[in-house]
């Protein structure tokens, strides 16, 4: 249920950042930056940040040109609380207020990105956020999506365990919330990466130029392409 996972992330908010920072060794916020470099970034650009959390991904789209403008929505209050004393800290100023990925709360073709940073796999409704994604970007608008992945080969061994060991253990005993780390690691094992998630964007039939990049031997994807109208 979409209550529960709003519960979940409002739960682990106020230690978030930091145990990503640990889990990852700081790589996601690398992966945050290759992302931002691979769309445009226009002086004035109007650009979305679906499921933004604490605002990591808003803030490398400002870091990277302070001249555009953009908005972050989530379902999770503390999260966003968080995100807005970040916009105040960092000196980066981006609107951060209460939406949906599946009900924007804002007009057809306003902006000219929207992005998404390992959070699509959270929604309920994958195609719908799809749908809703393409209506509110303009003509030939861009997405960003970066999501986590299944590694292959030789590496995926050595990455489950990783995940069992360090994720759920480690990241369960710092938030004192064991099911969420389970569930953040179940969501990105399950989730359809690579090929297969561009094959599940390509049937919307709603985007064009859809092509993905792999992030350190495939543990997370960047996915971009063009709205079709």
């Amino acid at each position: 249920m979409q209550s529960d996972t709003i519960n979940l992330f409002d739960s682990i908010a106020t230690k978030y950042d930091l145990i990503n920072d640990l889990l990852s060794f700081g790589i996601h916020r690398f992966w945050l930056k290759k992302a931002v470099a691979k769309v445009p970034l226009k002086d004035y650009y109007s650009i979305l940040d679906l499921a933004t959390g604490t605002g990591n991904f808003a803030f490398e789209f400002l870091k990277a040109n302070p001249k555009i403008n953009v908005i972050g929505i989530d379902l999770s209050e503390n999260m966003l609380n968080i995100a807005r004393k970040k916009s105040k800290k960092l000196q980066l100023e981006a609107r951060f207020i209460l939406g949906s990925a599946t009900e924007i709360p804002f007009p057809d073709d306003t902006f000219d990105i929207v992005s998404i940073s390992y959070g699509i796999r959270n929604v309920n409704d994958v195609d719908k956020c799809l749908l809703e994604i393409h209506r509110v970007l303009k003509k030939d608008g861009n997405f960003v999506i970066v999501e986590f992945g299944k590694p292959q080969g030789w590496f995926r061994s050595i990455y489950n365990a990783y995940q069992r060991i360090f994720v759920q253990n480690f990241g369960g005993l710092l938030s004192k919330n064991f099911y969420a780390y389970n569930y953040l690691v179940q969501t990105s094992n399950s989730f359809p990466s690579g090929n297969d998630f561009v094959n599940k964007i390509n049937q919307t039939n709603l985007f064009t130029f859809v092509r993905f990049y792999s992030l350190t031997f495939g543990i997370a994807y960047i996915y971009t392409g063009k709205a079709k109208k």
